[in-house]
């Protein structure tokens, strides 16, 4: 007769229709203790992403390393290439650069503006003074310098000079009547006013100066109302060329003033 409170056969057997679970463990200090699953890294985006996650596992596996070693931690050696040294920007991109400044535009406009100005100054009114410039005998006079009509008998007598430092000193010989070049060729030795014109030339040694003569007080001997009137030779002062003597200017109808007469003396001047 069968025990009743002995098991039936299977009874406490696990059921093979469920199969058992498995269970990762390990033994820490005799306890079943279950492990934890790792978590996987997301993975990377694109490749700079991908590099990056290389580095890092890399940098983790050297830790775990030098962990083990029993050593501090350090930086491990660089294993990616330096990168490219960056190319000099050329300079005139540079240079374009600053035009983003307001204030070195403004300094740009001013610049072109006061060399325009200067352009314009030197186009319509010239400079016949300055001195050094020109080469002995020579120099160029300015487009007016020896205008057709004396408007004064300072503006006559400052073209002579002008014009006798000139490239063609006989332009000069315009501003006399025919009376007025025969004295003036005669004054100079010379048998026409063009050859006294030459030879007054090419004594000249700063045509700069020698085109600009100083007038002293009176220099204008008369009645500037009167038809004639004196320019002394006593009262201009004269650089770079020989001295030139008195001239006498005649009033002419329009207006203008002619050279009628000239000479080396005369009795306004004690000297």
């Amino acid at each position: 007769m069968a025990d009743q409170h002995e098991p039936e056969p299977g009874s406490n057997l696990p059921d093979k229709s469920r199969p058992a679970d498995i269970v990762d463990a390990e033994v820490v200090d005799g306890d079943l203790v279950a492990a934890p699953t790792p978590a996987k890294p997301a993975p990377p985006v694109d490749d700079e992403e991908f590099r990056q996650f290389q580095e890092f596992q890399k940098f983790q596996k050297f830790r775990e390393w030098q962990q083990a070693q029993g050593g501090d931690l350090a930086v491990p050696p660089t294993t990616g290439a330096q990168p490219a040294e960056q190319p000099k920007k050329p300079w005139w991109k540079t240079a374009l650069g600053l035009l983003r400044y307001k204030f070195v535009r403004r300094l740009i406009y001013l610049l072109v503006l006061l060399l325009l100005l200067n352009y314009a100054y030197d186009y319509y009114f010239g400079s016949s003074s300055g001195g050094g410039n020109g080469t002995v005998g020579g120099g160029s006079a300015p487009e007016d310098a020896v205008p057709v009509t004396a408007t004064n008998p300072k503006q006559a007598v400052r073209s002579v000079y002008n014009g006798l430092r000139s490239d063609t000193p006989e332009v000069a010989c315009n501003l006399f009547s025919v009376e007025g070049q025969h004295q003036f060729a005669g004054g100079h030795g010379a048998p026409t006013c063009t050859i006294a014109a030459q030879q007054i030339n090419s004594q000249i040694t700063d045509p700069g100066a020698y085109a600009n003569p100083k007038f002293g007080q009176d220099v204008v001997y008369g009645d500037p109302s009167a038809s004639e009137v004196l320019v002394l030779h006593c009262r201009v002062q004269v650089t770079g060329g020989p001295q030139l003597g008195t001239f006498k200017l005649s009033r002419q109808p329009d207006g203008s003033w002619e050279i009628s007469a000239y000479s080396f003396q005369t009795s306004a001047c004690s000297n």
